[in-house]
C-alpha cells in the first residue's frame, strides 16, 4: 500500500470516531433553586436540606450526561427524584432515557415534566420539554391487551401486566412485541405483535384448558403424535419378539446339527443335514432379517414422533396472520411375508 492511501485511510478512521457517536438531546442547562414557596406542589413536603441533596444529586447527572454516561447520569436523576420530585428532574432523565433508546420511559417523564407548566421551568425548557413530547409521541404507537381468563398471568416482553380478567393500555416502542397468557391447566397463549407508530394494536387473549386445546395453536390433537411414538415402541418391540424366536431357532439348530453322526467325524453335506433341519436354519434367518427390519422402522417412527412432537408445540402467532390449513397424521402398518414396518404419512 503507498504512504498516501494509508494516510487517507487513517483519516477517514480519525474523522469516523469523531463523528460519533451524536448525543441526540441536550440536557437542561440549570438547576433548581433551593429557595421557594413550600406551597408549591413540587416543593410540598419536601426540607430545604432535602432540596440541597436532591439538587446535588442532580447536579452530578448533569456531569455524567456531558462525559456521556447516559445511563449513571440516569441514576442520579432518578436518586435525585426520590428526594424531592421537581419537574426540572424529570426532564433531565427523560433527556438521558432518549438517549438511551428508552422512549416509552422518557414518555412518561416528559409528561410528568409539563404537568405544572411553565413555572418550575421557565418558558424556554417548557417548550423544549412540549416540542420533546410531541416528537417521541410521533415515534411510539399503543397498545391495549384484554384477557377475560380468570387467573391468567399476563406479560409483555416478559414484564407481567395484570392477572386476568382485567386489561391494560399504554404506550409501546414502534416494533414487534411478545405477549404471553398463562394459567396451570390451561394452554399457553402466545403473540407476536408489532405495534406501528401512532396506531391503536388490539390484541385480546382467551385461554382454553387443556382437553379443549386439541385446535388451538397446535397443527394436531395432542395424542396424534404421542400415537406415532407408541406405534414405534410397538414395531420396535414386535422385533424384539422376533428377535427372541430367531436366537431359539438358532440355538435348536446347533443342537441338532452337533447330534448328528457327520458332524463328529467329517463336515456335513446338505443330504446328511437333512431338509427339517436346513428349514430350521433358513426360518431362524429369516427371523433375524425382520427383527432387524422391525427395529430399523420401530426406530425411525419414533424419531418421526419425536419430531411431530416438536412440531405440535403451541406455536407464537403473528397478529393478524391467518390461520394454517388443518393437517392430519396417517398411520398404516406395512406388513408381507419378509418385511414388517409402517407408513407414517404428514398432510399439512
Amino acid at each position: 500500500m503507498k504512504p498516501a492511501n494509508v494516510s487517507m485511510f487513517i483519516g477517514v478512521i480519525v474523522c469516523g470516531m469523531l463523528a460519533g457517536p451524536v448525543r441526540l438531546h441536550a440536557q437542561s442547562p440549570s438547576a433548581p433553586t433551593l429557595a421557594g414557596d413550600d406551597d408549591k406542589p413540587w416543593n410540598q413536603g419536601v426540607t430545604v436540606e432535602g432540596r440541597e441533596a436532591a439538587r446535588a444529586l442532580f447536579l452530578e447527572g448533569n456531569r455524567l450526561f456531558k462525559i456521556p454516561l447516559f445511563a449513571r447520569a440516569a441514576e442520579k436523576y432518578t436518586a435525585a427524584l426520590s428526594q424531592w420530585k421537581h419537574p426540572a428532574f424529570y426532564f433531565n432523565l427523560a433527556l438521558a432515557q432518549l438517549n438511551l433508546g428508552q422512549e416509552v420511559e422518557a414518555r412518561n417523564n416528559l409528561e410528568l415534566t409539563l404537568k405544572y407548566g411553565e413555572e418550575p421551568l421557565g418558558a424556554e425548557q417548557f417548550q423544549e420539554a412540549k416540542k420533546q413530547l410531541q416528537e417521541v409521541e410521533g415515534q411510539l404507537g399503543r397498545i391495549r391487551i384484554t384477557c377475560k381468563t380468570p387467573g391468567a398471568e399476563v406479560t409483555l416482553d416478559g414484564v407481567t401486566l395484570f392477572t386476568g380478567p382485567s386489561s391494560y393500555e399504554g404506550w409501546a416502542k414502534a416494533q414487534a412485541h411478545e405477549i404471553t397468557a398463562k394459567r396451570q391447566g390451561y394452554l399457553a397463549e402466545a403473540r407476536r405483535v408489532t405495534v406501528s407508530p401512532g396506531k391503536l394494536q388490539d390484541v385480546a387473549l382467551k385461554l382454553v384448558t387443556l382437553s379443549e386445546a386439541a385446535d388451538t395453536g397446535r397443527r394436531w390433537a395432542a395424542w396424534k403424535p404421542w400415537a406415532v411414538v407408541a406405534a414405534g415402541a410397538a414395531v420396535a418391540a414386535a422385533g424384539g419378539v422376533i428377535q427372541t424366536q430367531s436366537s431359539r431357532n438358532f440355538n435348536t439348530y446347533d443342537d441338532q446339527f452337533l447330534a448328528l453322526p457327520c458332524a463328529k467325524i467329517h463336515g456335513c453335506t446338505d443330504t446328511e443335514i437333512g431338509p427339517d433341519l436346513t428349514s430350521r436354519l433358513a426360518l431362524a434367518k429369516h427371523e433375524q432379517q425382520i427383527a432387524v427390519g422391525g427395529y430399523i422402522a420401530g426406530g425411525s417412527v419414533i424419531a418421526a414422533g419425536i419430531v411431530l412432537l416438536y412440531m405440535n408445540r403451541p406455536r407464537l402467532v403473528e397478529q393478524g396472520a391467518t390461520r394454517p390449513p388443518s393437517a392430519s397424521v396417517a398411520v398404516v402398518p406395512a406388513v408381507s411375508p419378509d418385511t414388517l414396518g409402517i407408513l407414517v404419512s404428514v398432510i399439512h
